[in-house]
């Protein structure tokens, strides 16, 4: 049962269900009482117009055996009416073996006159009539007259109609559900073709999408949604694809440098010089492949959305310029300098921001014309903070710049090892640790100039 109540056909089936058999057994509870107190309206309507007329009768008698008699004749004629006399409350006369309504007698003498009231009898009510009578041959002479209605004609119809309405509700409510069945079916029928396409979504077959048309409107935003969903993990499942045939590419290369490397040297005796320039060049090899691993790693993880080791407020300026002094040798060696200008702070992690400012000042020494200067301005504004590296240079063209932040990917195009950097990987990384701090990183390059700004949002404290 409970399979059954997690489908939604089920659910939609047996909430429809509810929902009539509810009306209908209102309807009908509301059609059987109004019916049955028609039905009462309609008797005590026809009892106090006898009673005016047994009273008018009364009136004109000049004795009780004559008013006995006058009404006998009356009485005869209306089937199913019959008249009951107290005198002192003495049962003087019945018209018909009643069931006695005598118990009710003192009670409707404390109401208004023609009060009225019922009493059960053997297979159906009786309805009765109390009222007093004067007769004219007698001063002060009352009688007591109870005008009794069996009630079998109403009842009996009464009986065939309740079952009449019952026996259509119970069908009603069986061929509600078929219909909820069939109607639930034809209104879950659009999801078939988003369900088969799930059932062909794989690796191979990332690129098919959910046609929206004639799709009812309900169900238009989630046909959209989930071809923006298809069109995601098809680019993604594309940039792991080359991802994994780059990568495969840069390990490819070293490994292979390493392997000719020692087959060389074990291919005939060496000295031990030899051999230990040959162990010193494997080491290099080693580092920088664990370098870029080391860089993947941390790449992978910022990529995914893992937290800020740490936040605190970063003086971008203060970094700038150990970075810069840190690079000062390798700049000085291609006749480059260094230049720190601007102020500025953020709220971010201390490390993964020194790797940033670190990557895009290695890339700009390295891409630097010699003889030049390379600037780091740090530029505050109440809305956002940027720190630009610029460098003169050859420019990068349009059609690669959208491309400069993948993995492995060089303007070049040069597999050259010369490090980890060099890999492709910087930028990247870069790139990564600006989104990890909800900021972005934006490049310029025309006329000989290369900027690389890092934007970073102003976070209120």
């Amino acid at each position: 049962m409970k399979t059954r109540f997690r489908s939604l056909r089920f659910r939609l089936v047996f909430l429809f269900v509810i929902v009539i058999s509810s009306l209908l057994i209102g309807l009908a509870w509301i059609t059987l009482t109004a019916t049955d107190r028609h039905f009462v309206e309609l008797d005590e309507s026809y009892l106090s117009e006898k009673a005016v007329l047994i009273q008018q009768i009364a009136a004109h008698s000049d004795s009780t055996v004559e008013f006995i008699d006058r009404i006998s004749k009356v009485l005869s004629s209306q089937a199913g009416l019959h008249v009951q006399l107290y005198e002192q409350g003495e049962l003087i006369y019945q018209s018909a073996d009643l069931v006695s309504p005598i118990d009710g007698v003192h009670h409707l003498r404390n109401r208004d006159e023609r009060a009225m009231a019922q009493l059960p009898a053997a297979d159906h009510a009786l309805r009765f009539v109390w009222f007093a009578l004067e007769l004219a041959g007698s001063l002060n002479h009352s009688l007591d007259a109870i005008l009794v209605m069996g009630t079998e004609h109403h009842d009996h119809y009464m009986r065939s109609f309740r079952m009449l309405i019952w026996l259509y509700v119970t069908g009603a409510i069986i061929l509600g559900g078929f219909l909820g069945w069939w109607a639930t079916r034809m209104g879950l029928e659009p999801l078939r073709p988003i369900i088969d396409l799930a059932r062909k979504i794989s690796a191979n077959h990332l690129s098919d999408r959910i046609s929206t048309k004639g799709l009812p409107v309900e169900l238009e935003p989630l046909a959209k949604t989930l071809n923006h969903m298809l069109e995601r993990l098809e680019k993604d499942f594309e940039r792991l694809s080359d991802f994994s045939t780059d990568l495969a590419h840069e390990l490819r290369t070293p490994i292979g440098n390493m392997l000719i490397q020692v087959q060389v040297t074990l291919s005939r005796e060496r000295d031990m010089a030899s051999y230990r320039e040959a162990l010193h060049s494997v080491v290099e090899e080693l580092e920088r492949l664990s370098q870029m691993v080391s860089d993947m790693l941390y790449l992978a993880k910022t990529e995914n959305g893992v937290q800020l080791p740490s936040k605190a407020v970063v003086d971008l300026y203060a970094q700038a310029c150990e970075i810069a002094e840190f690079h000062s040798l390798t700049a000085e060696e291609r006749q480059i300098r260094i230049e720190v200008i601007g102020h500025g702070c953020v709220t971010g992690d201390r490390s993964m921001i020194r790797r940033a400012i670190s990557n895009l000042l290695t890339n700009a020494i390295g891409h630097a014309d010699a003889n030049s200067v390379v600037s780091v301005e740090v530029i505050a504004s109440p809305t956002v903070v940027n720190l630009a590296v610029r460098n003169r240079g050859l420019d990068i063209p349009k059609d690669t710049q959208s491309r400069l932040f993948d993995r492995f990917f060089r303007a070049d195009g040069a597999r050259a090892q010369a490090s980890s950097e060099g890999a492709g990987l910087g930028l990247a990384i870069t790139q990564a640790v600006m989104r990890a701090h909800a900021g972005q990183i934006k490049v310029e390059s025309s006329n000989g100039v290369t900027v690389f700004t890092l934007v970073f949002a102003v976070v209120d404290q």
